[in-house]
């Protein structure tokens, strides 16, 4: 089966083609996207179907490289684990790529949009399919790339540039630990590759070494999946259209970091102390975000707070070994947050406002993105039996509860703690947005196949159709603890109904009333804006110190001073252009004839 390479080709294709089409040409730009789309959704198909009939993994060696002592390999490898996450990328990616059909209609850089999609879907599906850590790397690289594109897309608007320079300094900043972990696990393995070094483990190795790789790759990972203290940049991230935001926040990114920890499983395993370390980054980063999403006004800000705090969960749940539970909530969060990103995308189209409490004078608002949006929030907020988000997230506390001890048991706390607050900011959107909304029911009148189809989609994974589905596919269910389970799902169903009771007396009867005084004007701002003004007043000044010390040093004058000559030459030879063919005929004789005579001489 050699058709794993074309998963990463069609959407490479996609982005050359769109690199050289016409840029107003809005028939083919979309016929481009469909095809590759269907091409894509057709061979992982293919590929799928193959690999449950025939075989446990597939493998494909694009080239190699050999150096002096080191063989670098570019291979393609196939397990569950690659094939369920190229589902997700390939699926939602697909769905995010239809819907954008219509949201970026008529607007400034079509086909420079879909050019940049296709890249980042190719940089990811490089992560997840490459089968070791040398060739990972250069697509993590890329997806970096990509996402500084996306987010600065709109590079005209003020600020927007520098949002996305703040993404792409802060992951760079954690991928030297990632870059220092790969160089450490050659050192100690000998090799790259996944396969080769989880082998390796049933020998001895210098324990030492073996928590430096892990406490390197967190570090290394935290900047792309935006934990503590690495999270800044996914709030300003918002600043790209809303198609890329869904992609960032589903099915790219942000979750590379959760996935990498199930890849290298075994490694994390035999380093209990690193498993304590993502336990404490996801505790102390699922506190302050949750909070400032319920401090934040801005309807995308507050669901990306929101995508911080859920990946939260996902580290927390790798804290305890529980690999599949954090497989199983990283899908469905996947279903969900796009889910609420594409029927909030409606509204900024619609309205040309993020702001919660402006959006709230909305009238009317077609019915499926009404739909999606109250479908998503419930997920997310783990409404009980109909939406998926309570089947994960009951779940991951079963797992945490089976799995507690003594001094882990305050994560049962926490996590609840969490969820409440989860169910709070997210009826706060929803019961602002939509208290006084005129439900447009006449459907086909208002049916946009772009934008709806999509929707609609998501709809039916973000409930419990999509968590059965989903964990029929990856063998989620324990049923040693089956009794367990139920007991803990009937508890967590009562917490839910409380956290509703809650968030509806607050935010739509105004029971309790959150006054604008100075002791929560202070938490606010130091939730919302302190790491940021923190890095600003430590890390960027004295940055632009040291930066201004050099502007003295010799070396930066003669570089300057190349960089002058470059200038002045390039200013002359553009006199060179005076758009007369006789003048482009000379010259091209005297360049033959000066190469004839030196060839002469």
């Amino acid at each position: 089966m050699s058709l794993l390479y074309l998963l990463i080709l069609f959407p490479l294709i996609g982005y050359l083609l769109l690199c050289c089409v016409n840029k107003n040409n809005y028939l083919v730009i979309n016929l481009i996207n469909l095809f590759i789309i269907g091409s894509l959704v057709i061979t992982i198909t293919m590929i799928t179907i193959y690999y449950s009939n025939n075989t446990l993994v597939i493998k494909q060696t694009l080239w190699k490289l050999f150096l002096s002592k080191i063989e670098l390999t570019y291979s393609l490898y196939l397990d569950q684990l690659s094939l369920v996450m190229s589902w997700l990328t390939i699926g939602i990616g697909s769905l995010i790529k239809i819907y954008s059909l219509w949201y970026m209609n008529n607007r400034d850089g079509y086909a420079r949009f879909f050019a940049y999609i296709n890249l980042f879907i190719t940089s990811i599906l490089i992560v997840l399919l490459a089968d070791n850590l040398f060739f990972m790397f250069f697509g993590w690289e890329l997806v970096s790339f990509c996402s500084y594109l996306l987010i600065g897309f709109y590079y005209h608007v003020d600020n927007n540039y520098y949002s996305a320079m703040k993404s792409f300094i802060m992951n760079r900043f954690s991928d030297i630990f990632l870059m220092i972990a790969i160089f450490l696990v050659y050192y100690e393995f000998n090799s790259f590759n996944f396969n080769n070094i989880d082998n390796s483990l049933i020998y001895s190795h210098n324990k030492t070494i073996l928590s430096l790789i892990t406490y390197m790759i967190v570090i290394g990972i935290i900047g792309k999946s935006a934990q503590f203290p690495l999270y800044p940049w996914l709030k300003d991230a918002m600043v790209g259209p809303t198609p890329v935001s869904a992609l960032i926040h589903s099915t790219t990114m942000v979750t590379m970091g959760v996935y990498l920890v199930i890849r290298m499983h075994k490694i994390f395993s035999l380093t209990p102390e690193t498993l304590l370390f993502i336990q404490y980054i996801g505790v102390v980063t699922i506190i302050i975000t949750s909070l400032s999403a319920l401090l934040q006004n801005n309807i995308k800000k507050i669901l990306a707070y929101s995508t911080i705090s859920q990946i939260s969960y996902m580290f927390i749940t790798l804290s305890i070994s529980a690999w599949n539970t954090s497989l199983y909530y990283l899908i469905i969060h996947a279903f969900c947050k796009a889910l609420l990103f594409l029927s909030t995308g409606v509204l900024i189209h619609t309205y040309n406002e993020q702001h919660i409490f402006k959006l709230s004078s909305i009238k009317k608002l077609p019915f499926i993105p009404y739909v999606g949006f109250l479908v998503g929030g419930g997920s997310l907020s783990a409404f009980p039996i109909i939406t998926a988000g309570f089947y994960s997230k009951s779940n991951m506390i079963n797992h945490i509860l089976i799995n507690s001890t003594n001094s882990n048991y305050y994560l049962f706390y926490i996590v609840i703690f969490s969820t409440i607050i989860t169910t709070m900011y997210i009826f706060r959107v929803i019961l602002t947005l939509y208290n006084k909304v005129s439900v447009e029911f006449r459907i086909l009148n208002n049916f946009n196949f772009y934008r709806d189809l999509p929707i609609i989609i998501l709809i039916i994974l973000a409930t419990a159709i999509g968590a059965v589905v989903v964990s029929h596919k990856i063998n989620i269910i324990d049923y040693d603890n089956f009794i367990s389970s139920i007991l803990t799902e009937l508890v967590f169903i009562i917490i839910n109904i409380i956290s509703l009771i809650v968030s509806v007396s607050i935010w739509y009867y105004h029971i309790v009333l959150i006054n604008n005084n100075y002791f929560f004007t202070l938490i606010k701002y130091l939730l919302l804006c302190g790491l940021d003004k923190l890095y600003e007043n430590t890390i960027v000044k004295f940055y632009y110190l040291i930066t201004n010390k050099l502007k003295s040093d010799p070396l930066i004058k003669l570089i300057n001073f190349f960089v002058f000559m470059i200038k002045y030459i390039s200013s002359i030879v553009l006199h060179t252009e005076t758009n007369m063919l006789h003048w482009y005929v000379n010259s091209i004789l005297i360049g033959l004839v000066t190469i004839l005579i030196i060839y002469i001489l």
